[in-house]
């Protein structure tokens, strides 16, 4: 998903488009045009069981209107400062993302602060976030609906998700949702203009046929075993209790599911109480988006986080870190109230297979290699 905005900062005009990650899930990618060089720096630390991690890049200069370049920024040293105290090294993986060990777990009433040191010496802090407490899922009602979803001047069909909660009667929560979506999936690999490779094992590769690449043919390959799309959330959900005054929250729309197959899916529903600063981000964020028509044009604000470098406080630091209890409810729903209406498809499209040769050597299965949108583990709610 992406967003694109203005900030106007000491006579410098700046386009820019960041990632901003909800959830350590699935980015918000925003493209960037820039006259100087931006530091994006986005996590959300939570008390969930999934791998948790700090993405750093840099968005470089271009003066390509249709170009966008990033680069990860690689060999700082990130830290998570727990109570002023407790200090969380972070460990890199690659291209940018810094892991918090594995089993780390943010409590309620602790406060934490991100602290990024670069390797060319720069350092930049967040501000304080503290955990608060998240009621629970009280309830979930999941409705069909032929027109669920506006695409331009068609609908798409869709299952809407809806949760309640009881609000705390204290006053100062700030709710965000946001799911994740697993989608059976068989097909493992695309192949453009060729056809696919087992070797080199594991990963296997197309290989270019030249009748192929000529008529423009397209061939889809069955996944080796079980497989699973991963999803995320496609538009920005916070709530502020001003709303709700204490009171229950009730039938809050938090997920609408494509209907992308007869095959049922399972969405992981997480909701969170984060603080009033991530809030206020996310809202102008969230009401920017719906200003402009979508997410994809460019709101006019300033969108600054809550990072600063510590010797230039002027440096413009794109992204937010974010704090919350996380409480999810996992939904399986088996799509058989769907009647006549006509799946979208994961891929867009039907598959295409490679026809079967006279011997059945071909065509070869394609190997489901587990990564943040793909996984051969079966999920959390999924039935035997």
């Amino acid at each position: 998903m992406k967003i694109i905005f203005n900030v106007l900062k000491t006579k410098i005009y700046y386009i820019l488009v960041l990632c901003l990650f909800i959830a350590c899930v699935e980015p918000f990618e925003l493209n960037v045009i820039t006259t100087e060089t931006i530091l994006i720096v986005d996590g959300t630390i939570d008390d969930s069981n999934t791998d948790q991690f700090i993405n750093l890049k840099k968005f470089i200069p271009t003066d390509n209107s249709n170009s966008i370049r990033y680069l990860p920024e690689t060999k700082a040293k990130v830290t998570i400062i727990e109570n002023g105290l407790n200090v969380v090294n972070c460990v890199e993986n690659t291209n940018g993302y810094y892991y918090l060990p594995l089993g780390f777990k943010a409590k309620v009433g602790n406060k934490y602060k991100l602290r990024v040191e670069l390797a060319d010496g720069n350092i930049y802090e967040s501000s304080d976030e503290t955990m608060k407490k998240t009621p629970p899922i009280t309830d979930y009602t999941v409705v069909f609906d032929p027109k669920g979803i506006k695409k331009g001047e068609n609908y798409v069909p869709a299952h809407l998700v809806y949760v309640s909660t009881k609000d705390d009667a204290a006053p100062g929560d700030n709710y965000m949702w946001t799911y994740r979506l697993y989608e059976k999936q068989t097909v493992c690999k695309t192949c453009e203009g060729g056809i696919f490779l087992t070797s080199p094992a594991p990963l296997g590769k197309c290989s270019t046929v030249r009748s192929l690449a000529e008529d423009g043919v397209i061939y889809d390959y069955r996944c080796d075993g079980n497989c699973w799309e991963v999803l995320y959330s496609e538009e920005l959900n916070v709530m502020s209790d001003a709303l709700s005054g204490g009171k229950e929250i009730k039938n809050r729309l938090v997920a609408k599911i494509p209907f992308y197959q007869n095959n049922g899916f399972v969405v992981q529903i997480k909701q969170q109480n984060v603080s009033a600063g991530s809030f206020q981000y996310l809202k102008i964020l969230g009401n920017q988006s719906q200003n402009n028509g979508t997410l994809v044009d460019s709101p006019p604000a300033a969108l600054i986080g809550n990072l600063k470098n510590i010797k230039n406080s002027t440096e413009a630091v794109g992204g937010y870190f974010m704090v919350g209890e996380a409480v999810t409810k996992s939904i399986w729903v088996d799509r058989t109230d769907t009647k006549d209406a006509v799946p979208i498809y994961l891929m867009g499209r039907a598959a295409v297979y490679e026809p079967a040769n006279a011997d059945g050597s071909r065509p070869p299965f394609a190997p489901c290699i587990k990564t943040n949108t793909r996984t051969p583990l079966k999920p959390e709610g999924w039935p035997l």
